[in-house]
């Protein structure tokens, strides 16, 4: 292959990406800036081999960028793992599609088969050169090791000739010994164990990434869709089919008649139960997820293992299969309403707010599977999970997940309710400019308010410790540095102390510790 050491190339430039920009700093604007690379590394290996890229894969691309831009944009920890997960699995599909575009004719099978096979690949293909190389360019390629390995042997050599030479001079001349002296010291010769792993990781990273690209362009063993094809042959009757949906469906009928007569038939038929409506609302909303989700799989596995063989069986199956949907779109809807009374009556959390956020994702996935099977499309149910898998991520983001939090625990403290100020101090920097907005409205109790400024004084003096490394850089951290600094006049009346135990601020006379919080640097 003519470009061959291109690929390589590239690959060293993104494994120094990779040390430059995460090594020792926490992720913010050197994820997208580190998939930047890493795509715009692709691109160039595309208009190097003359390759054009698929436009299905445009899609995946924005999705991906779009994906990286959220470590940028929100400090709270799940949004940035999300983040991250998400972005690595579409880059590796974007990766092993660029050429193709096949992502969206892949079935699930195909989805593991491609991931499977961009990992083995990966660490395969970079000593597969013989594979990609043309004949006529096989003695160049072949003299380019041999001069590698004489540039190595000229420089082993040179080094004790140097060593001794280095010496003598520093002893006859104190200004070079002194000059010499500042050199080593710019090294970090302390570091050497530190720089010889990161040499290391760069060179196992360097390898990785060449089979990652030598993939995308020149695939071993490229992954076609399978989607005409099936795992197994159909072996369950259509009666034994029928059984299992029917007895499921009639246990979720008698689910949601209780549903409607108790949780959303109000607090007095729950009071006449002997429950009251904060107790009820308490337990259930988890495991109903879990209900929805082996749901979801029973219809799966059953359309995958029953024999319908006649149009009348398919039509049952459908038909029992829409039925069931319906009746977990409404044990869906009773969790999420049980989850909404529990959030009142104990407040946000982020667990709490994921499964607000998830909930109705899921309900949309099983709408997109009722859709499918009406209009007989269920080999495109990979890329519509994938796409709604992205969705999520990217919703997940831009919710600032914090921030409702901290607004909807103060809206309950105008209701009346009691506020967990500990809870809202360990909430990432999305939360501060909720927080200074909400401190400065009017009606807020004395003891709310007070609160809110006893955190708020602890972010700033926290945000003022250290300063992190432009890698480092967070566009929420930012803001909320900018506003905590311009707002300091709001919590002026509660300074900050520090003893051997930590920050603290006096309230009535007694300490109250600061707690950590997390994105504020």
């Amino acid at each position: 292959m003519k470009n061959y050491y291109s690929f390589w190339f590239a690959a060293f430039v993104i494994a120094c990406g990779v040390d430059f920009l995460f090594w020792g700093k926490p992720i913010g604007v050197s994820f997208p800036l580190w998939v930047l690379l890493v795509m715009s590394s692709a691109i160039y290996l595309a208009w190097k081999t003359k390759m054009r890229p698929a436009r299905e894969n445009l899609f995946l691309g924005v999705a991906g960028f779009g994906l990286a831009l959220l470590p940028l944009l929100r400090a709270e920890p799940f949004t940035q793992v999300v983040a991250v997960l998400l972005t690595l699995l579409v880059l590796m599909l974007w990766a092993a599609t660029l050429r193709t575009g096949h992502w969206l004719r892949y079935n699930l099978w195909d989805y593991i088969r491609t991931v499977a096979v961009l990992i083995f690949e990966a660490v395969t293909n970079p000593f597969r050169q013989q594979t990609f190389s043309q004949p006529h360019s096989q003695e160049s390629q072949k003299s380019l090791p041999r001069q590698g390995w004489a540039v190595l042997r000229g420089i082993l050599l040179s080094l004790p000739v140097l060593g001794v030479l280095v010496i003598l001079l520093a002893s006859a001349d104190l200004v070079f010994a002194e000059r010499l002296q500042t050199v080593f010291g710019a090294l970090r010769l302390d570091k050497f164990p530190e720089t010889l792993f990161r040499l290391f990781y760069v060179c196992v990273l360097t390898v990785i990434f060449c089979g990652v690209l030598l993939h995308t362009f020149f695939p071993v063993y490229p992954v076609q869709p399978t989607r005409e094809k099936r795992l197994f042959p159909p072996f369950l009757g259509w009666t034994e089919s029928s059984i299992v949906l029917s007895s499921v469906i009639l246990l979720f009928v008698f689910f949601v008649i209780l549903q409607f007569q108790y949780l959303f038939g109000g607090q007095a038929n729950i009071h006449e139960a002997g429950f009251t409506y904060a107790e009820y609302a308490r337990r259930g909303f988890g495991e109903l997820v879990w209900v929805a989700l082996i749901s979801l799989m029973l219809i799966l596995s059953l359309h995958a293992v029953c024999r319908c063989d006649t149009s009348s069986y398919q039509r049952g199956f459908i038909f029992l299969s829409s039925l069931l949907i319906i009746l977990v779109s409404v044990i869906l809807a009773s969790a999420m309403q049980r989850l909404i009374l529990y959030e009142q009556a104990y407040g946000f959390t982020r667990l709490r707010t994921y499964t607000h956020i998830f909930i109705p994702w899921l309900g949309g996935l099983f709408l997109a599977v009722l859709g499918l099977l009406i209009t007989n499309r269920m080999h495109q149910l990979a890329p519509v999970l994938f796409i709604l898998v992205i969705g999520f991520g990217l919703c997940v983001g831009f919710w600032n997940i914090d921030g409702w939090i901290a607004r909807q625990n103060v809206q309950r403290v105008l209701a009346g309710e009691d506020l967990d100020g500990e809870y809202l101090q360990i909430l990432s920097a999305d939360a501060v400019p909720e927080l200074i907005r909400l401190v400065q409205e009017k009606g807020l109790p004395e003891s709310a308010k007070e609160e809110l400024l006893i955190g708020l004084a602890c972010r700033a003096s926290q945000s003022a410790v250290s300063v992190p490394a432009w890698q480092s850089f967070n566009l929420s951290e930012a803001r909320a540095q900018k506003l905590l600094s311009s707002h300091a006049y709001l919590w002026k009346n509660y300074p900050i102390q520090q003893d051997s135990d930590g920050r603290y601020v006096l309230q009535n006379g007694s300490p109250r510790y600061c707690r950590e919080v997390r994105g504020v640097n």
